[in-house]
Order: C-alpha cells, then structure tokens, then sequence
C-alpha cells in the first residue's frame, strides 16, 4: 500500500496512472485489441493534465503494451499468442518491495511466448496455500521470505522444488537462508536487517543528537522521552507482536552464551531482551497504546508524523519514496553498551516447482529476476536491497528519497541472524508469539511465561542448530 500526502505529487499520480493500466494489461483486465478510455477521461479519473497522460501512454508505448492509431486512440497491443503460460505464486507486498509487474513485464518483452500470471498467496497461511496449489499444479514459480521458507522446510515440503545453481555474484548471506543439506532451493532476490528508522527533522528541532551505532535501548527510551516532551507526541512506535520485530530483541539476549546452553539458561536470555522491549512498550510517554494491523500501518504513522522513530526494513522505506519526508537510518541499537550489534535479516528468493511442467521456462524467470539488468532495475528505483552484490553497490542517479545511510548494511553482515538463528520452529515461534501478547495483557505473569519459554527450548532445535545449513553461519 502506498501512503501519500494529502496533495499527492504530480509524479505520484503519474506513476499510479502508469501502473494500473500495466498491471491491468499484463494480467489481462483490459484485453489486447481493445482501446483505452480517451486521453480526456483517462485524465480526470487520474487527476492529471492531457499533456501528463500522453507522456504516461508514450512510457507505455515504449513498453511495447499498448500502440497509438491516429485519429483512435490507444490500443492494448495484442501480443504473439504465448506458447506458456508461467503460475507465479508470492505475497502482494512484491509490488512494493522490489516493482515485480514491472520485471514481469520486462521479463514478457524479452521472452514474448512466456506470459507469467502473477498469483497473490494468502499470507497468514503462506505455506499451506503454497503447497496446496503446487499439489493440484496450479504453481510454477513460488516466492518465500526466509521465515517461510523456514516453516517450508520443517513441514518437509522441499522435496516440491527444484534444487538451483548457487551464483557467486549473489550475497552469500542472502543464500544462506535458503539452502537444506549444502543444496540451495531459491534464488536470493532482495534481502534487508531490521533497522531504526528515525524523523531528522524532529531531531533537530528538539536538539537531539541522531541516534549512531553506539546507542542502547535505554539511550533510545531516553531520548524518545525529550522528542515526546518536545513534540507533544509519542516518540517511538513498531508493532509489539509483530514476528519480524520483537524477534531482534530476543535475538539480542542471546549474544553471550555458547549455542549449548540448556533450555533453563537460554530462555533466561532471551528475558533479557523481553525486558527491554518491555521497557520501551510499556513507556505510555514514548509508546503509544496503539495495535496497528500490521507493519505497514507502522509505516503510515511515521510518514504522517504521528512518531518520530520507526523499527522497519529497506523494504518499508520504499513508501517515502516520493513524500516530503527527512527520514534516516541507523542499526538497531544494543541491550548494554559494548554488546556486538544484533538484528534480523529477511531475505526474499524464487524457488521452481519441481513438477511445473514449463521447468525451462520457470527457471528462465528465476534466473532473470536475479540477473543483473533485474537486480539494477532494483537498486535504481526502489530503497531495497538487491542480492546481487555489484547491483546492490552500485551508485545511482538522485531522484528517489532514500536514506543517506542506504549503504550502512554493507559494515552490518556481522550483526545479521535468521529467525533459524533463535533455535525455534516456525510453529513454535507463533505460539510464542501468543504467550507474549498473553503475557501483555496481564493474563499471565513473567515466570509463567518463562516456563513455557523452558518448555519450547526443551522439546524445539537445539540453540544454533538449523536444517537449513549452507556451513558455518558468520553469525533477518
């Protein structure tokens, strides 16, 4: 979802004018040899001037979707009738997070006998409809983050995709999340660390220092106390029980202890990082008592000025691409001075169904979204990180707003773990999650929730261990 000001931009509203005809050409809304709306009407129903719509039909027209007859008006162009028709399986946040209908349609204009239709899983069982769907052969190409393809994995559902090259231009780290017994099983597309993302404007005007890699939590929860009082606002917001946040605290509390710790010891760890989340949401000064829906909505309040300081990834910041916002970004900050920095990493591949029977052409889509003209694609006009490394350091053209520190994940890879990393299922993970939002809500106490921690440590993988091994593991 996009978040725009109240007046949103004149490029805004062009690239939104742009995007819905593509995608609604590419999944067949509007059919080829049929004709647009006139430019008249096209431009009061997207708020734009003649002149803007012509520019945004001649883009697509470069596009090869749709050709200008004179005296007309503007045809969806029909296309070769493909020869394969590719089911491509990922969650919708894709749109967003790396533009994949504008790599699909790239992909289409090199490759015009392959149409991929793009398939939206549902995301609150992501897995499940995965499997579902390639068991009735209704998926040719499927998309995990890595938590995902983590719970793939302990469903022992591997055997439904096909083994891949690895590429020694992707990011090894980024490929780690996805191999099982030495062999990789996605093709790495984007990944990015849980950071702190911060308002500079309301620092400076509340004379604050920016927050720096030397910060703890308790420097934050101090100085979000003076951004609150300065501002007549809360300081800080994330979604508490979000599974691709509070993770990084537990994460945090493990740093000192060797991977055989006991069920006992290691859950006491992780009580130290409960205990300074607990510090920071349960502060109704920096804190609001608010429950948003999910991450995105975390994002919302920030663009809108309601906080000050975010916890997201490189793929949220994708939606201040084109506000008027002064934003930046630091690592997380750590439990006590001195600790070596931890965060999450989520990392996102494209996995082949093993039995699609258009395997060469699947594999040819999964080999293009990780080839360099994709990746570049990635790294000049969105925020995200690309797996490929040349991609993903390259310099590029000012144009977007992006983070001043884009490149500070480079000086990071140290600090990064898998949700794997925690020595927890998937499964087990969520049921946590449960306890801590009972925990939350006074329906149970602290040692309870321990015990139950001690439970979980007791019957899970052990600390350290995962069943997606690429080696040693130098540190989602």
């Amino acid at each position: 979802m996009s978040y725009k000001s109240d007046r949103p931009s004149f490029q805004e509203r062009l690239d939104y004018f742009v995007n819905v005809l593509r995608t609604d050409i590419i999944n067949g809304i509007r059919q080829e040899g049929t004709y647009l709306p006139a430019e008249s009407a096209l431009a009061k129903q997207y708020q734009l001037s003649n002149k803007s719509i012509r520019k945004g039909l001649d883009q697509l027209v470069e596009e090869g979707l749709i050709q200008k007859i004179d005296r007309v008006g503007s045809m969806v162009t029909p296309r070769p009738k493909a020869s394969i028709t590719l089911n491509f399986g990922c969650p919708i946040s894709l749109t967003t997070d790396f533009l994949i209908d504008d790599l699909i349609a790239e992909f289409g204009r090199r490759n015009p006998g392959i149409h991929v239709r793009r398939i939206t899983l549902n995301h609150l069982s992501y897995a499940q409809s995965a499997q579902e769907m390639i068991d009735n052969g209704l998926l040719d190409v499927v998309a995990f983050n890595s938590p995902q393809f983590q719970e793939w994995t302990e469903e022992g559902l591997i055997p439904l995709l096909e083994k891949l090259e690895s590429d020694p231009e992707i990011y090894p780290i980024a490929e780690e999340a996805f191999f099982v017994d030495g062999a990789s099983y996605a093709k790495p597309i984007s990944f990015s660390p849980v950071v702190l993302c911060y308002n500079k404007r309301h620092f400076r005007e509340a004379g604050i220092h920016e927050p720096d890699s030397y910060w703890t939590w308790s420097d934050l929860l101090r100085e979000s106390t003076r951004l609150s009082k300065a501002r007549g606002r809360h300081g800080i917001y994330f979604l508490p029980a979000s599974e691709n946040r509070y993770p990084a605290f537990l994460l945090q509390g493990m740093n000192r202890r060797p991977n055989g710790a006991i069920a006992r010891e290691r859950s006491d760890d992780l009580q130290k990082g409960l205990l300074a989340l607990d510090g920071l949401i349960g502060n109704r000064e920096v804190f609001p008592n608010y429950w948003a829906q999910g991450n995105d909505e975390t994002v919302q309040l920030f663009a809108d000025g309601q906080v000050s300081v975010i916890l997201c990834t490189y793929f949220n910041l994708n939606e201040f691409a084109h506000l008027p916002l002064e934003y930046d970004i630091c690592p997380l900050p750590s439990l006590q001075r001195g600790d070596p920095q931890r965060t999450l990493l989520l990392s996102i591949g494209m996995s082949l169904v093993r039995h699609s029977k258009w395997k060469e052409a699947a594999r040819r889509f999964v080999d293009f979204l990780a080839s360099a003209d994709a990746q570049n694609v990635i790294r000049e006009r969105t925020a995200s990180i690309p797996a490929r490394k040349a991609s993903a350091e390259r310099q590029v053209a000012e144009g977007r707003n992006q983070p001043s520190r884009y490149a500070m994940f480079r000086e990071m890879f140290p600090s990064f773990s898998y949700h794997r990393d925690l020595g927890l299922q998937i499964k087990d993970l969520k049921q946590f999650t449960k306890w801590l939002k009972e925990y939350w809500s006074d329906m149970i106490d602290a040692d309870t929730l321990r015990l139950k921690l001690e439970e979980l440590y007791g019957k899970g993988l052990k600390p350290g261990q995962a069943n997606t091994s690429a080696g040693e593991y130098s540190h989602r």
